[in-house]
């Protein structure tokens, strides 16, 4: 029982520390600006960055204790892939990148979108997905654990990659700037801007990259299961399929900014595209409740 209780007081302190870590860091980026991108003097800084790393700990403790109240990895319904997605969004998308000059743009951004997530599974979804189950006889296997787990390490980056090539498009935007060179669209002089656009750009390529390689990961651990369970590597299942096809999408960013030398505007404008495919693939789809991978009310 106590494990339950435990469990309470961390889901409930993980979303207080989501809160305030969103409402500082917005906070520092209304009140510091743009201009001020290097400048660590903040009186909200601190604050955002406590909360992010206190709100990442909750969650991982929260992902630790469901497991030992389940007997059985926290991947089995919509409702706990959120939670994951959530840890992974914080603690890959932005402690990861701890040591890299992080706008607070970019904090905020993330812990606002990780408050979602988790405030959609927590108020939204019903008492009967929240409380830790049995797994069903389908998912009771050993590639559990690795498949599931890839594939929400996936998401978490790619949903980073994407979200920070959102975040410039909307900088440049809002600076009025209408070319896509980075020598051009930000003046010479100015070194601190380019900087960060450049750093900002380098971070968005690393996490889509690393999401990319976790991505191949987790559909071939994928299909390696699906022909344990069902006889066949590959049934073009709606989630099989559109994951397949987020797979192209991010190929072919990566292509298209590697090999082909797209400039950053138009990369970011393809991050895009892909952010919206990312989330009908694994939101879309699992709502809906098509398809084989419905367990437990929409597995990953």
């Amino acid at each position: 029982m106590h494990y339950f209780i435990l469990e309470s007081i961390l889901e409930k302190g993980s979303f207080i520390c989501l809160l305030f870590a969103t409402l500082f860091s917005w906070a520092e980026t209304t009140f510091t600006g743009f201009i001020n991108i290097l400048e660590p003097k903040s009186i909200f800084r601190f604050k955002s960055r406590m909360f992010v790393w206190v709100a990442s700990l909750f969650l991982g403790i929260t992902l630790i204790t469901r497991w030992l109240i389940s007997s059985h990895a926290p991947l089995s319904n919509l409702y706990e892939s959120l939670v994951w997605l959530s840890w992974g969004i914080l603690s890959f998308g932005l402690l990861s990148y701890r040591k890299e000059t992080i706008h607070s743009s970019i904090v905020a951004s993330f812990s606002s979108f990780a408050l979602f997530l988790y405030g959609f599974a927590n108020f939204s979804l019903p008492n009967s997905m929240q409380a830790p189950t049995l797994l069903v006889p389908a998912l009771q296997s050993n590639w559990l654990l690795m498949h599931v787990s890839i594939m929400m390490l996936s998401y978490s980056y790619l949903f980073c990659g994407s979200i920070i090539s959102l975040i410039f498009i909307v900088i440049l935007y809002t600076k009025k700037k209408t070319t896509v060179s980075i020598p051009n669209y930000l003046p010479l002089h100015n070194v601190q801007k380019i900087s960060f656009f450049k750093t900002l750009d380098q971070i968005g390529i690393r996490s889509i990259a690393s999401g990319f390689c976790l991505l191949t990961l987790g559909i071939l651990s994928g299909a390696v299961w699906a022909n344990e369970a069902w006889g066949s590597y590959w049934s073009w299942d709606p989630k099989e399929t559109w994951a397949l096809i987020t797979w192209l999408v991010f190929a072919t960013y990566l292509h298209l900014r590697l090999l082909k030398k797209w400039d950053v505007f138009q990369s970011a404008i393809f991050a895009i595209f892909g952010l919206v495919n990312l989330w009908v693939c694994y939101f879309g789809l699992n709502w809906l409740g098509q398809g084989l991978h419905t367990y437990g009310l929409f597995l990953k």
